[in-house]
């Protein structure tokens, strides 16, 4: 278990850095830009509101944000599966014939993974009553902090549940 963990944390803090390395060194501004100018205010506005559940008082910002960081992560996540194909075929020894193959099936679990994540965090952080718990529209930091460290808990649940469930049924 505990090597189980540490791999995962070895993992995570690998794709982080890749990440920084990424934004760093990758200029895809232009390309934001060009994303950003398919869209014109309305609609902007319409996806920014969808996203965060709420009116944007900076849409143009945070809809480069987003893509911003959509294309950071579809550019990251084939970068770490490729470091981590070579360290998996360096100490397994998979054949050289099964390396695209290995790299293609781990790029695409890993974007399955972080997308589901992200999609259970978004969905239930706009489904829970947060409202209803704290009316209080200023928060502390502290609050801020708790809200989104209970609700990244309780995300990691129900995502460790929903693959508890998926690999029972593909087990039977």
């Amino acid at each position: 278990m505990a090597k189980h963990v540490l791999s995962l944390i070895i993992k995570i803090a690998l794709f982080v850095v890749v990440m920084l390395m990424v934004a760093k060194i990758v200029p895809y501004d232009g390309l934001v830009n060009s994303i950003k100018g398919l869209f014109d205010f309305q609609s902007a506005n319409k996806f920014t509101h969808f996203i965060l559940g709420e009116p944007d008082s900076d849409v143009w910002e945070s809809l480069g944000d987003y893509f911003s960081i959509l294309i950071n992560t579809l550019i990251s996540v084939p970068v770490t599966s490729a470091i981590i194909t070579t360290y998996s075929v360096v100490t397994h020894k998979v054949s050289p014939a099964d390396i695209p193959r290995e790299w293609g099936n781990s790029t695409l679990r890993r974007l399955a993974k972080i997308f589901g994540f992200t999609f259970l965090f978004w969905a239930l952080f706009r489904l829970l009553p947060y409202q209803a718990l704290l009316p209080d529209q200023t928060y502390s930091n502290f609050t801020m902090a708790a809200i989104v460290g209970f609700q990244l808990l309780l995300t990691i649940v129900c995502y460790w549940f929903i693959t508890k469930k998926i690999t029972t049924k593909r087990s039977l």
